[in-house]
């Protein structure tokens, strides 16, 4: 979240504190303002082991009608590491055509393009950063 939304969100909190209670997921605390973490009880959990990731993506996958090859998922249960969040971001993947097309713009400098792509693939909440470091190797 940006440093403007965290104080949107602060304002909302301090709002309507006496009758709703608030539950914030973050990765790094060092990115929330101050005035926002002060706020907070701070919970701190230990990654969690692969055999959970692999159980809850298969339930997914199970609940999707997804299939997944044991091969892929022991690879998402790795990769993930120990993160159900990034398993099931990495789960729903970009479309292979999005990630390619967006690189294409970039490539032939059509930025209007890549940056309708970017908008898509942020409104989405496409996790690109697997496929970013796979197509900055190649």
């Amino acid at each position: 979240m940006t440093e403007d939304a965290q104080n949107a969100l602060r304002r909302t909190i301090k709002t309507y504190s006496k009758v709703t209670r608030f539950f914030l997921i973050c990765n790094y605390i060092r990115r929330i303002i101050e005035p926002l973490a002060s706020r907070c009880a701070k919970f701190w959990f230990k990654p969690l082991p692969e055999e959970i990731i692999t159980s809850r993506v298969l339930h997914i996958c199970n609940e999707e009608g997804l299939n997944l090859d044991p091969q892929a998922l022991s690879t998402l249960s790795s990769i993930s590491q120990g993160d159900l969040r990034r398993a099931i971001a990495y789960l729903q993947g970009v479309p292979p055509d999005v990630v390619q097309g967006f690189f294409a713009a970039c490539k032939s400098g059509d930025f209007e393009l890549a940056s309708y792509l970017r908008n898509y693939i942020l409104w989405y909440c496409f996790p690109l950063t697997s496929y970013l470091r796979k197509e900055m190797q190649v």
